[in-house]
């Protein structure tokens, strides 16, 4: 996939994330009174505003690239993964798939971020290869 075409994909999931956790902020009560579901949705919101920077060119992804940005999203959207089903009474073996796909989320971002994609594309996204 050419950078154009991630950073249009950065743009929808990161509208999506937002929308999606300003929507449980406003329809789901109780949010201040519940821990978890409140880290949850800070990290949600959090990984979807990364999203929308990493598809625009601000000063922001002048400093940090883009695919950076797309990075952080990734590895704070898989930590809020499991924390939907800590206390939904689904059982320690979902929240333990479920966190094991948020850690592959999360290691595909660490990757972005520290590593500028070497693992998990076919070459580094950074120009100078640095």
């Amino acid at each position: 996939m050419n950078e154009r075409l991630n950073r249009r994909l950065s743009a929808v999931v990161g509208a999506f994330l937002i929308l999606v956790a300003g929507g449980i902020a406003v329809l789901g009560g109780g949010l201040l009174e519940t821990p978890v579901l409140l880290a949850q949705v800070t990290l949600m919101g959090l990984a979807g505003v990364c999203d929308i920077v990493a598809a625009t060119d601000t000063r922001l992804t002048a400093r940090w690239a883009w695919y950076r940005w797309s990075g952080l999203g990734n590895v704070l959207l898989g930590f809020s993964l499991p924390l939907g089903f800590v206390e939904s009474g689904t059982g320690l073996l979902f929240v333990v798939v479920v966190a094991i796909g948020g850690l592959s989320l999360g290691l595909m971002g660490v990757d972005m971020l520290v590593y500028h994609g070497k693992y998990t594309r076919d070459e580094r996204l950074d120009r100078d290869g640095t």
